[in-house]
């Protein structure tokens, strides 16, 4: 370890170096004129459309042994989905990479496609790959997935008004997909069909690192990269120790000494007074940071500051992707390794960490803001913030300690029944290990009864999350018909299953309605009817009448014949009990047998 950390110390003093070349490069190391970029062309002021993109990058194809596109999948509105594989030495395939021990690293660019920095980053850092060579010791350990614009029919959307908050270029993209779905919050539900393609790059390729271009919102600054990067309960012991010796140790503060102004990302806690100090937390596994770490797999988010420039906003890109690049390539056997081990405990037994919380305590940072004022605004009502230029130098309290609300233990085994088609194709989008019970089975498991379900109003992501109580249910016996699909837990992806089925999760199919059908009752009463069965229930059942007679001192309850008589119902044979009945099974003993066959069909 000591031998690892002086290379990766000796890389750091290199890597500030290279990224100063890389940030500022004199006239003689410019590339040439043909093959510079729209963005490069246009001194930083426009970005290229979609057909411009690809015909650039197909250049570089044509150019270059080391560079090949190809389309991993077609879009809402049915453009091709763009990924550049740059490679050397027959690693152009998952196999390939292993064999020769490099570790693969995924760069995605326009997910939110006005946010397009890394679009013409990644293009640059190519054409300095595979052209110019002045990058070409980037694939000495490294596989390069590229995704240039991850949100095409968004990108297309094209136009000067698509971001309000930001400092160019003049026109981009917008936000959302055609079906206005933000795919930077449907990495768990995977609705739009942008996102089951992405899964299966992901889950045939299993990169070792992912890299997710943005552009913050929020508040004026010094900084021109800022940053998120998981490293709470939720993600893996070994991948947590590889993120702060490699990316926190090294790669961050090489960019640091290269002159940029590098921060955590900046949420206010008070929009108007940045003095008040700054939160964070977790992110829930919706945004790619928080899916990839429960698939053992670090990510870094980066948020270049909106309000600089666009050239600025690019090159900082530019620079921290080479330098995270470089620093996984220093010794790619040590984040793989750091991977496999994390895929191993994956599949051995555990907790998962389904819900955190930010911690009360803070600590203090420094904060490189812009001047500012506040005063009362006529137009909005509201207090106003006035950011001027001049430096101002803060020290505040930061709130983003992360600490576990809930956990849960991994059970042995889900199980899916197998009418649930739509939730069965998502758990195998995720690269599940899925089976099959071979013949009907009954066995008590345990589960969850959903009760107070209360249902968003406004949709958000195209449907309506729920809330509920939960109550554990254990050891109820029930019946599983053949075919009903079996969820091991004892496979890497273990943490994607339990989020995905505890219905406690926030991205829990439960929570996103997958399941809402459970809550509702279908058979009703006529009244005339139940009056008659009532009378019958309470004359052979004295606790139920001392029972019927306390519940008739609430005066709302006593005034309303409908709940009147649903209390008798409810204590009816009649009264169907799969009312809020999770229907996915919990087995928690590896000593239950389950007959089970494989799940043979293909991933959607």
């Amino acid at each position: 370890m000591r031998a690892r950390s002086a290379a990766l110390a000796t890389l750091a003093a290199a890597l500030s170096a290279v990224v100063v070349a890389a940030a500022a490069p004199p006239a003689a190391a410019a590339p040439p004129a043909d093959w510079l970029t729209t963005a490069e062309r246009t001194g930083f002021q426009e970005t290229p459309r979609f057909a411009e993109t690809v015909a650039y990058l197909k250049r570089l194809e044509k150019a270059s042994p080391w560079i090949r596109v190809t389309s991993f999948g077609t879009s809402g509105e049915g453009r091709d989905l763009v990924l550049v594989v740059a490679a050397r030495g027959g690693t152009f395939n998952p196999a390939g990479a292993a064999r020769a021990g490099k570790a693969v690293v995924l760069v995605q660019a326009g997910i939110h496609a006005g946010e397009i920095d890394g679009k013409d980053a990644g293009m640059m850092l190519l054409r300095d790959i595979a052209v110019t060579k002045v990058r070409a010791a980037l694939l000495d350990h490294v596989v390069l997935l590229f995704m240039p614009i991850y949100n095409v029919d968004g990108h297309e959307r094209f136009g000067p008004y698509n971001r309000i908050n930001q400092n160019g270029p003049r026109e981009a993209g917008w936000r959302t997909t055609g079906r206005n779905l933000n795919l930077n919050r449907d990495y768990m539900k995977a609705d739009a069909p942008e996102t089951r393609a992405w899964l299966q790059v992901f889950t045939t390729w299993w990169p070792d690192f992912v890299i997710d271009s943005h552009v913050t919102d929020g508040a004026d600054y010094r900084y021109d990269i800022t940053y998120g990067m998981e490293t709470g309960a939720n993600v893996p012991a070994p991948v947590a120790a590889w993120l702060n010796e490699a990316v926190v140790g090294h790669a961050l503060p090489a960019l640091s000494a290269a002159g940029h102004r590098v921060a955590p990302y900046i949420f206010l806690r008070d929009e108007t007074d940045p003095a008040k100090g700054q939160t964070g937390g977790a992110a829930t596994p919706r945004f790619s940071h928080g899916y990839t770490v429960l698939q053992n797999r670090p990510s870094f988010l980066i948020e270049t500051h909106m309000l600089k420039d666009y050239g600025t906003r690019v090159r900082a890109t530019y620079d921290t992707i080479a330098a995270l690049v470089e620093t996984i390539g220093a010794d790619a056997a040590v984040l793989r390794d750091a991977v496999r081990r994390a895929d191993a405990a994956a599949a051995g037994p555990g907790s998962t960490a389904l819900r955190q919380r930010t911690a009360d305590a803070a600590h203090r940072v420094a904060f490189e803001g812009v001047a500012y004022r506040r005063e009362p605004s006529a137009v909005s009502g509201a207090m106003r913030v006035i950011y001027g230029s001049a430096p101002l130098d803060l020290t505040v309290d930061r709130f983003d300690a992360a600490e576990v609300a809930l956990a849960v233990d991994r059970p042995f085994a889900y199980l899916v029944p197998p009418q649930w088609t739509d939730v069965i194709a998502v758990l195998r989008a995720h690269g599940l290990r899925l089976e099959r019970l071979a013949a009907p089975l009954t066995l008590p498991t345990d589960g969850y009864r959903l009760t107070a379900p209360k249902w968003q109003e406004a949709p958000f992501e195209g449907r309506h999350p729920v809330t509920f109580t939960a109550e554990r249910l254990t050891g109820i016996s029930r019946t599983f018909a053949e075919g009903t699909v079996v969820v091991p837990l004892a496979q890497r992806g273990s943490a994607v299953a339990v989020h995905l089925l505890d219905p406690q999760g926030p991205d829990s199919f439960a929570s996103w309605g997958f399941f809402d059908t459970v809550f509702e009752q279908k058979e009703y009463y006529e009244p005339y009817v139940m009056e008659t069965i009532a009378r019958e229930m309470l004359e052979k059942d004295p606790a139920l009448r001392r029972e019927f007679e306390a519940a008739l001192a609430d005066s709302a309850f006593a005034s309303d014949p409908r709940r009147r008589l649903d209390f008798f119902f409810r204590r009816s044979p009649w009264w169907d009990d799969r009312i809020g009945l999770y229907p996915v099974g919990i087995v928690t003993s590896s000593a239950v047998a389950l007959p089970t066959r494989p799940d043979t069909r293909p991933a959607p």
